[in-house]
């Protein structure tokens, strides 16, 4: 199941940074369906009529309700910092996912 996103996504999806992030969730074993993505374009400061290819993402976990807000765009790297928030434990763990992970293998290998 893909991670549910809201607002202006497209730039988002065209730099392939949302499948990245899928990515990282399955890597760290994390399931897609339990975070949101609120992605805002951003605005020039001196020229509020026009924007700027950057935007801010704010991820949320929904079980533990924490979210963080990462600034997104051209030449930014909010995918692997969120990455590292989430393996220094900032989200919460993955109990689920990696307990499943693990009774499996041990299923598997005996």
């Amino acid at each position: 199941m893909a991670v549910h996103a809201e607002g202006d996504c497209r730039v988002m999806v065209q730099l392939g940074e949302k499948q990245d992030f899928e990515a990282e969730l399955s890597r760290l074993g994390y399931r897609h369906e339990d975070f949101l993505l609120r992605v805002r374009s951003v605005r020039r400061a001196d020229s509020p009529e026009m924007w700027l290819s950057e935007y801010a993402v704010c991820v949320t976990d929904l079980r533990t309700a924490k979210s963080n807000i990462y600034l997104a765009g051209p030449r930014r790297r909010w995918v692997a910092q969120f990455s590292a928030d989430l393996t220094q434990g900032y989200f919460g763990a993955a109990h689920m996912v990696r307990q499943l992970a693990r009774t499996w293998r041990s299923r598997t290998s005996a």
